[in-house]
């Protein structure tokens, strides 16, 4: 689905990660971790292709993703990136309905598929009943919803998310999450979360990338990365581990 060769995320000359070579198949669901400033969100905009790599290659479906025109690129991965221009002049309805840019003749041009999926998105995010607001007028939480449903919308191969439970609350956190993991397991759809939860991808996610100070990574299945040690040298802090129905749980200590 996704492959990367050799690429790295360099900021200002910095080398932020070094050389990844990693591949994403579909219904896997990972989870990016890593310190603050370590270039998660820019690792993101690189698989996303809205920037392309210094160093390294992106490929979806074996091509170099500069090689794809942006909605031919849109089809195959969306990103819900961490800030955007909450400005947008437009109602709630039409927000999400520009995630259907990628499937649609002109901008502004609405199939039946456009409408039924712009639909579905609301009333799965729970925001119908929103559809004539203004989004500017919008609570955070309510505006999160509606930035996660145009991504639903938009309905890529490949979904990006950039700490999408960011204004979400604890009910909204779990059924968002729980959407992910039916989409990914159900629907042949991969995605890859920055995420700081680690309990959360313990419970939810089937695979971790973890992203160190000093450029290196790890990645593989959550049952091989996510251990007391790699967490520990990951964010520098002491864990305990405890057990809960069955799920490894992960605890920060003196």
């Amino acid at each position: 689905m996704l492959e990367t060769k050799d690429l790295s995320v360099i900021i200002g000359g910095r080398v932020l990660l070094n050389g990844l070579s990693l591949a994403l198949g579909l219904g896997e669901n990972w989870a990016i971790l890593g310190a603050n400033g370590t270039g998660k969100s820019s690792l993101l905009r690189l698989l996303a292709g809205i920037e392309n790599p210094l160093k390294g290659q992106v490929l979806a479906d074996g091509i170099a993703t500069p090689a794809f025109s942006k909605k031919s690129l849109a089809r195959q991965i969306g990103l819900l990136p961490q800030f955007e221009d909450d400005h947008y002049w437009g109602c709630v309805e039409e927000y999400v309905g520009l995630g259907r840019f990628s499937h649609s003749s002109g901008l502004w041009a609405k199939s039946d598929d456009d409408q039924i999926m712009t639909q579905r998105a609301l009333e799965h995010f729970e925001i119908k009943d929103l559809s004539n607001r203004e989004y500017r007028s919008l609570s955070g939480g309510e505006r999160q919803r509606a930035r996660l449903a145009s991504l639903m919308a938009q309905d890529p191969k490949l979904f990006l998310w950039d700490e999408p439970l960011e204004n979400l609350d604890y009910s909204g956190q779990m059924k968002f999450l729980s959407w992910v993991c039916d989409l990914t397991r159900k629907n042949d759809r991969t995605s890859m979360m920055v995420i700081h939860d680690i309990n959360m991808v313990s419970r939810f996610f089937t695979h971790t990338l973890m992203i160190f100070a000093d450029g290196s990574h790890l990645a593989g299945a959550c049952s091989e990365t996510l251990t007391l040690s790699n967490l520990e040298v990951l964010y520098q802090t002491r864990f305990d581990q405890v057990m809960h129905d069955g799920v490894r749980l992960f605890v920060p200590s003196a």
